[in-house]
């Protein structure tokens, strides 16, 4: 937004509520918005304004996890909205994925892992695997992952009290990666194309490498395994209008490709002496109208 609004453009922004439909008519409660970086909190926005979304160049849509009944209503608007402007990532691309799920889509990408609301196929997991991650498919952040091991000494009520603690939805469980201590990498994928990367590690103590969990980050590079996993699923983000996309490898197995708010640009621009925004908004540019 800072980019944008350097090269003179106007950018306003509004909530999934501030979305609405007039009949077949897309249409937003939009507030014209500043970026001050020495300010806190560094967004400055005006009073909303009701306009249609074609009205705009091209729609951002970017809103953290949970991706639940409020975000799929947004989307349904913004669905129609794309009939007529450029809207990214595409919402029905967004509708279809799961952050959690599109690394399965990847053969020899993703580490063993189980999709399941049953404790009883938790228990057999992890008496193959010894330890593994329990992940909600719908949060961010490393909010809610716990770990379960063969050596817990009550397995089996452990795995029903971990499906308790998601209210008995489906969860992914994965082999637990140790590599994890020596960093997750997140790299930014613009386009299909690796723009920038960096490691996270995990704090003393932890085993998410989130940097809102206190992770601290280092400059890394990526490995030919990674380049040839983001290259084998060009295919289907292209396929799908995710352009903007965040990709997370723990000792090169792929955990997650986050396509709903992919973050860390100012942490890979520190740690890479780069300014990624530039990239990122001249790709923008090129495709508003």
């Amino acid at each position: 937004m800072g980019e944008l609004e350097r090269r003179g453009e106007q950018v306003h922004v509004a909530q999934l509520p501030d979305l609405y439909l007039r009949d077949r008519d897309p249409r937003v409660l939009a507030a014209p918005a500043r970026v001050d970086l020495g300010a806190r909190p560094p967004l400055r926005v005006g009073e909303r304004i009701d306009r249609a979304l074609d009205s705009f160049g091209l729609v951002v849509m970017r809103k953290d996890p949970p991706v639940d009944v409020a975000y799929h209503n947004a989307l349904t608007i913004l669905e129609v909205a794309a009939e007529s402007l450029p809207v990214v990532n595409d919402p029905t691309g967004l509708r279809r994925t799961n952050e959690k799920l599109l690394p399965l889509e990847i053969p020899g990408a993703a580490a063993p892992s189980v999709m399941t609301a049953d404790p009883h196929v938790v228990a057999a997991f992890v008496r193959e695997h010894e330890e593994v991650v329990i992940k909600p498919l719908n949060e961010f952040s490393g909010r809610g992952i716990t770990r379960l091991s063969v050596r817990d000494s009550s397995l089996d009520a452990d795995a029903v009290g971990a499906l308790a603690a998601h209210e008995g939805q489906h969860v992914l469980v994965q082999r637990f990666l140790p590599e994890v201590a020596l960093g997750d990498k997140r790299v930014l994928v613009l386009d299909g194309e690796p723009i920038g990367w960096v490691n996270r590690i995990p704090a003393e103590g932890s085993f998410r490498a989130n940097i809102h969990q206190g992770a601290k980050v280092e400059p890394t590079e990526l490995t030919d395994r990674e380049r040839d996993v983001i290259d084998a699923a060009r295919g289907v983000l292209a396929e799908r209008g995710l352009a903007i996309t965040g990709f997370d490898f723990i000792g090169g197995w792929l955990t997650e490709i986050n396509v709903t708010s992919p973050s860390a640009l100012r942490q890979i621009d520190r740690v890479m002496g780069a300014r990624l925004e530039e990239r990122v908004v001249d790709w923008l540019v090129e495709r508003a109208r």
